[in-house]
């Protein structure tokens, strides 16, 4: 048994305790230090001098195979120039002295951030950085593509090439390639990209857990495999849970674009909740629009910045409708990416038609509710249906907001606030390797209503902050409850598993715009220390 005393235990909104029991993987008293010490059998003690102690994070939605793969690339996040951005792909060819044969690939750049030329990158653009080595290169919501000539012609992309309905090959005004693809065009391309072995991929897993644990994490809603690569992608975890070198705890969130894998999958040996405490199968995973930044999130009216476009449905509302039946009636969970109203509309209809009046009970999900209105958050608060919300998202969407979709519609979205108080369980995430997955940044965006860096010299529509306890709350039971498990995680109560975060700073009591700069001393699953601050000589 293992003592922690001395601290500031977080068990729910205005409890703390100063001391809890652990014995094994659970936690068997929370309380008072005499309490405690009366029921305290051994000699583990640890004294938390006086440190604030929370539930294990859990990242409700992120890729998280696709984050260890993104860290090992060329960094191209956070870049505030087209000229910047070249300049990092030619240093990138020649410092690795890359040939035609090879392909640099990366993610992460923003187009809403450059300073000189406000624009999504073409191959015109990418030419300047090599006329010979293909360059592929993600937007940081990763539903834009932008290609060189090298790279159209390496990948056989043509005028004649193809498209699935909800996807783009851009073309300028004389019918040529642009070389930038959106939606599910991008998938021509990452079919064909060169992959890393499985021994790298599991090496990269296992790195990545520790950054992860390093930041609090215990558990996460991971959004990798998909299509015709589901079991190859699921086998990668088993393997690692099978050497025992799992740190984090996993729920998988299956990955359909292409809905014809969807009934070999059904009818394969996955099955809802198959798996155990650190490897479980969780919904089904489908898109139904893109993104605000790239224009292709699903709006009711144009953008207020291009008059031409309402965004992009990736599928039809019969198609939507036609597949979420399908995982229902076969005992999964649903959680579906939806931005833009139009598209949040479309899900709820499709979710209706699904259960066809009968309860939640499976929990469908919306991920992202962003740009919304009051009647469509009604809508979720009388069904139940949850929500997986990313706060830090306003990040990146604050400087362009009013001008997407003017003062209206920007006024009646991201309303973290109201639909808590209309009772919508909201389970916060980061989607990285789209952003950070640093915990603290979201629960500061959620709590200032401000941009990290560079914040607005006014919150965004400050009504809507949310408490530091409720982003807390979303940030680990809300996640636990999204995977069925808020009667075993997501709180420091008798009976839970003894997944906990020991802070160095105490975010209920420092300023919200420091929350960011809080760091672990130590982290916790299943009773044990996946992380400690002092081995890493900190």
């Amino acid at each position: 048994m293992k003592w922690f005393k001395n601290g500031k235990i977080y068990s729910e909104t205005g409890q703390f305790h100063d001391s809890m029991l652990v014995e094994k993987e659970r936690i068997v008293k929370v309380g008072s230090l005499k309490e405690c010490q009366k029921a305290f059998i051994g000699d583990d003690i640890i004294d938390l001098e006086g440190k604030t102690v929370i539930p294990g994070l859990i990242d409700s939605h992120l890729h998280f195979l696709m984050t260890a793969e993104y860290l090992s690339l060329l960094p191209i996040t956070g870049v505030t120039s087209m000229n910047e951005l070249l300049t990092r792909c030619a240093d990138y060819i020649e410092k690795n002295k890359l040939t035609d044969a090879d392909v640099l690939y990366s993610e992460g750049w923003n187009h809403t951030l450059f300073t000189d030329e406000k624009r999504v990158p073409d191959r015109y653009d990418l030419d300047r950085a090599s006329s010979t080595v293909p360059i592929v290169l993600v937007r940081v919501d990763r539903h834009v593509m932008s290609l060189n000539t090298a790279a159209l012609k390496y990948f056989g992309l043509t005028n004649q090439t193809r498209v699935d309905s909800g996807g783009e090959l851009e073309v300028d005004e004389a019918g040529k390639l642009t070389g930038v693809l959106k939606e599910t065009a991008l998938d021509l391309v990452k079919a064909k990209l060169p992959e890393k072995n499985r021994e790298e991929k599991k090496r990269l897993l296992i790195q990545t857990m520790a950054l992860a644990n390093r930041y609090g994490i215990t558990s996460m809603h991971t959004n990798d495999a998909k299509d015709n690569q589901i079991e190859e992608t699921l086998s990668l975890y088993e393997e690692i849970e099978s050497n025992q070198q799992l740190s984090v705890r996993f729920y998988h969130q299956i990955w359909f674009n292409d809905g014809q894998f969807l009934p070999s999958f059904l009818s394969g040996p996955y099955s809802f909740h198959k798996g155990s405490e650190w490897n479980r199968i969780g919904p089904i995973k489908y898109f139904i629009d893109g993104t605000l930044g790239s224009r292709t999130a699903a709006l009711y009216e144009p953008y207020s910045d291009d008059a031409s476009t309402c965004g992009i449905h990736t599928k039809s509302q019969e198609t939507l409708n036609k597949e979420v039946k399908m995982a229902v009636d076969n005992g999964f969970q649903v959680i579906t990416h939806g931005i833009g109203d139009r598209g949040i509309e479309m899900i709820l209809d499709a979710y209706d038609y699904a259960l066809d009046g009968s309860d939640n009970d499976l929990r469908l999900g919306i991920n992202h509710m962003q740009i919304t209105n009051y009647e469509l958050i009604d809508r979720v608060a009388e069904r139940d249906y949850l929500t997986y919300v990313q706060p830090l998202f306003l990040e990146d969407d604050l400087p362009i907001l009013y001008d997407r979709i003017g003062k209206e519609r920007a006024e009646t979205s991201y309303l973290f606030n109201s639909m808590k108080k209309k009772g919508v369980h909201q389970s916060f995430s980061s989607d990285a390797p789209i952003v950070s997955f640093n915990p603290f940044d979201t629960i500061q965006c959620a709590v200032t209503r401000n941009r990290l860096t560079n914040p607005l010299p006014v919150a965004f529509l400050p009504e809507e902050a949310m408490t530091v306890e409720e982003a807390v709350d979303a940030y680990t039971f809300e996640g636990a409850y999204a995977s069925f498990k808020e009667d075993k995680k997501g709180r420091l109560k008798e009976g839970y598993l003894a997944d906990f975060v020991i802070l160095n700073e105490d975010i209920f009591t420092i300023k919200e715009n420091t929350i960011r700069n809080v760091t672990v001393s130590a982290t916790y699953v299943n009773g044990d220390a996946v992380y400690k601050e002092e081995d890493l000589g900190i």
